[in-house]
């Protein structure tokens, strides 16, 4: 490293004692940020390259370039600097570093500093006020752990960190499901894939009783990092770290938070750190989306609770968990429904603004109870609350559909698109919309851009299928639902339309193949009537068909929320025992 002092601005830097003053007091920095300032001095005016820098500062070790941006924030902080206005260090895009204050040189002779060199300690990072910042993702945090047991923690942190920032109305965030398939890649093109301005990525290491946290905030639209900073933690400090970011990134996003803004951002549903890791990992688990980690998940919510009983958050996971599970496994739905109720309930009670419990509410009213009116009210106070929870949106999209209000469901699932805009649940519900308004080419269309996202996605291809048919497509038609076979097994909703479409074409053997094969399945597991009524109505069975729907009625099938639009169902439109049907369960035209 250079020998020497330098002058620059109010400061002054002893390279021989490795010191920092400024007008004349120490101004306390770590040595690898000392010898980035003093590398950067020396090449006054020029760039330095950040895989020089990262060699010469780290040359024993393997570092990230997220490594030196930490730095380079702490650095800045440490003059006052600001990257936007630099007064001393200038970023080059996808470059390096210059220094550009005038400095002078003094020979060693000449200085004479004072004063011992202080024990280095993590600073929080620089505030930036970026009122133009206004949308984000946050990513899964890095694992460095080496133990298996800990690989939630990255995504924990990211997780809980969106939902403390979802609180903010102002700021549009990204939810978890966006961003997950993210993880262990996060880079810039993944923010512009997800249509935001601006990124947080870092990483989490733990070690005995200790955590390490990097984090930077990444302007998408020309790379250039706002802030960076690590935190070196005992474990039990997570909460802090957490408030720390959270604060950092809110302040830069809305150029300043309110009192009560600050607070809201810093709320913890539990002050018990073991109920807080049960949850992350019912968290984890229940982001993964299958049978067996909603298993674990609701192990790990029910355990968060068991450590703190007044935990409303792990509640709501628990409602959300239960009301997931029974589209995903042969559990009778209305025993997950009521699990799922009595959970988001208990929620409730314990803190009524939690968006998650509410939707959940929603959908079970809307779903089971054919409380229109209450559901409506529960969709309503979830966005009200969160206003940037895609899936609120989404089943309140479904609401407004079932009860044949179009352009509003319409405006509603595009606003869970514009949140979420990779999911491929929320673009083929999209796709199931456009079909329910007969709108059959938009919808073609919408549930082909889906497949192309992902062509192993089978909800995509049925409901594709569906809207090829009522085209006149049968053909094609059959092909979206034999695929969607071989993706889901026996699914029952893709054997179903397959069943429809062989009746309608004329294949009235097969078409009764399939019918039989779902009145036997019945028989060991709950196969929804409305979906064997279907195949009796292209089969022109319209007794039967009734008789389904009847059975429906008295199960409270959730499927029977589609009567009121599906086009599978028109045969059966003229008939008074249809009307009768409506009026029953309250989708008559007054809604």
């Amino acid at each position: 490293m250079t020998n020497g002092s330098y002058e620059f601005g109010p400061f002054r830097v002893d390279a021989t004692e490795r010191l920092l003053l400024r007008e004349g007091r120490s101004v306390p920095l770590k040595p690898k940020v000392f010898d980035l300032l003093l590398k950067l001095v020396a090449n006054v005016g020029h760039v330095v390259m950040k895989d020089e820098l990262m060699k010469e500062i780290w040359p024993d070790s393997f570092v990230e370039e997220h490594n030196l941006a930490v730095s380079i924030s702490l650095l800045r902080m440490a003059l006052g600097d600001d990257y936007r206005q630099p007064t001393f260090i200038e970023t080059v895009a996808k470059r390096g570093y210059r220094f550009v204050a005038a400095v002078k040189v003094i020979s060693d002779e000449n200085t004479e500093m004072a004063g011992k060199w202080p024990r280095a300690t993590t600073t929080a990072p620089l505030s930036l006020t970026l009122p133009e910042m206004r949308s984000i993702a946050v990513f899964p945090f890095k694992n460095l752990s080496a133990r298996a047991k800990n690989q939630y923690l990255g995504q924990g942190l990211a997780d809980a960190l969106i939902t403390r920032l979802s609180n903010l109305k102002q700021v549009t965030v990204r939810p978890t499901s966006a961003v997950l398939k993210f993880a262990g890649k996060a880079s810039v093109s993944a923010g512009r894939q997800l249509k935001v301005e601006s990124i947080l990525d870092g990483s989490i290491q733990k070690w005995a009783r200790q955590i390490r946290v990097t984090v930077q905030h990444v302007r998408v639209r020309d790379e250039v990092i706002l802030w960076a900073a690590q935190f070196d933690e005992e474990f039990t400090n997570l909460f802090a770290v957490e408030d720390s970011i959270s604060e950092q990134v809110a302040t830069a996003l809305t150029g300043g938070l309110s009192d009560g803004q600050k607070g809201e951002l810093k709320k913890r549903y539990t002050q018990n750190l073991a109920a807080y890791h049960a949850y992350l990992k019912g968290r984890y688990f229940l982001n993964k989306r299958s049978a067996d980690s909603f298993d674990k998940s609701i192990k790990y919510f029910s355990v968060a609770i068991e450590i703190d009983p007044n935990y409303a958050l792990a509640y709501a996971g628990l409602a959300a968990c239960y009301n997931l599970l029974g589209g995903y496994t042969l559990s009778p739905p209305k025993e997950m429904a009521r699990k799922a109720r009595a959970a988001a309930l208990q929620a409730l009670k314990l803190d009524y603004r939690l968006a998650e419990a509410h939707t959940v509410m929603g959908h079970i009213k809307m779903r089971y109870d054919w409380d229109w009116a209450g559901a409506e009210e529960e969709f309503k106070l979830a966005i009200e609350i969160n206003r940037n929870c895609p899936s609120a949106h989404q089943v309140y999209a479904l609401y407004l559909r079932t009860t044949g209000r179009l352009e509003e469901s319409m405006k509603e699932i595009k606003q869970a698109q514009d949140l979420d805009p990779l999911s491929l649940v929320i673009n083929s519900s999209l796709g199931a919309l456009l079909y329910l308004a007969r709108q059959y080419d938009e919808a073609i269309d919408q549930l082909k851009s889906t497949i192309e996202m992902d062509g192993d996605f089978g909800s995509a291809h049925y409901l594709l299928g569906r809207s090829y048919m009522q085209k006149g497509f049968q053909d094609q038609a059959m092909a979206e639902y034999q695929r969607a076979i071989e993706l889901f097994g026996d699914s029952l909703e893709s054997s179903a339309y397959l069943g429809h479409a062989l009746a309608s074409s004329g294949r009235s053997a097969e078409a009764r193949e399939v019918l039989s094969r779902l009145q036997e399945m019945d028989k060991r597991q709950h196969v929804s009537p409305y979906l064997i009524a279907l195949i009796h109505t292209a089969l022109g069975d319209i007794d039967s068909a009734f008789a389904c729907l009847e059975r429906g009625f008295e199960e409270q099938d959730q499927e029977l929320g589609l009567l009121k639009m599906d086009p599978m169902l028109d045969r059966l439109r003229e008939d008074s025992r249809f009307l009768n049907l409506l009026q029953r369960i309250g989708l008559t035209d007054q809604h």
